[in-house]
């Protein structure tokens, strides 16, 4: 079922741009056990960070590392085997956070029990616990119709990415409802495109990635009128 190009959502979308503060909490580990020790006892605003807000970061490296434990454990470590193991790990299998530590202690633990050494990190390598503070200002770009969305996505930086489509699973407390696909859902009939947007595997997928495969969605249900920047 194709969307007419003209048709008018009931509510306009408006887009916000999210900007990450990390701060360092004063913590570091420098082997891969007192990595364990630390995530027992910080607040699950640390691992957060560190698993999603991360990606925002300006050295953030790209997909091949989906969080910064997976990344330390490659570059810091050495140790290919863990930082697979923390790839492959997707925290929206959980209902909260304090669920996702704990499967993330479990899976390090695990991995702990089976090692004959521990692997330490070199001097200026250390793990650095961060927590943030994200503000959020609605920005001047508002879609009305399809179109619009579709050129609006083409134009907003990717922490808005971020912001609707990322931390919005975890923000309205429904891990398959982002806020793009909740206001397709509400001002067009438009399921089909709906459930491709959440079946995203938006863990996985870089911020520019996941633009793509949105831009190319909605694509789909506007008979070619979403004109994609290249």
């Amino acid at each position: 079922m194709t969307v007419a190009p003209e048709q008018t959502a009931q509510d306009p979308f408006w887009f916000r741009e999210c900007f990450v503060m990390p701060m360092p909490i004063g913590r570091k580990a420098i082997n891969l056990r007192e990595l364990v020790e630390t995530l027992r006892v910080v607040d699950e605003w640390v691992p957060y960070y560190h698993l999603f807000q991360y990606r925002l970061s300006l050295t953030y490296p790209g997909v091949e590392y989906p969080n910064e434990f997976a990344f330390w454990a490659a570059t810091a470590l050495q140790d290919n085997q863990l930082a697979e193991k923390l790839s492959s790990f997707d925290p929206f299998d959980f209902a909260n956070m304090s669920q996702v530590r704990e499967a993330l202690i479990d899976i390090l633990d695990s991995y702990l029990w089976d090692l004959t050494y521990i692997p330490w990190a070199r001097p200026g390598f250390e793990f650095d616990f961060c927590e943030a503070s994200t503000a959020v200002i609605r920005s001047k770009i508002v879609a009305h119709t399809l179109p619009e969305f579709c050129q609006a996505l083409q134009q907003v930086g990717l922490d808005s990415i971020y912001f609707h489509f990322f931390e919005a699973r975890w923000r309205l407390g429904v891990r398959e409802v982002d806020d793009f696909s909740f206001w397709i859902e509400y001002n067009f009939n438009c399921p089909e495109a709906v459930k491709q947007i959440r079946d995203i595997d938006l863990y996985f997928y870089s911020l520019r990635e996941i633009r793509d495969e949105l831009l190319k969605i909605i694509d789909q249900y506007l008979g070619d009128h979403c004109d994609q920047a290249g």
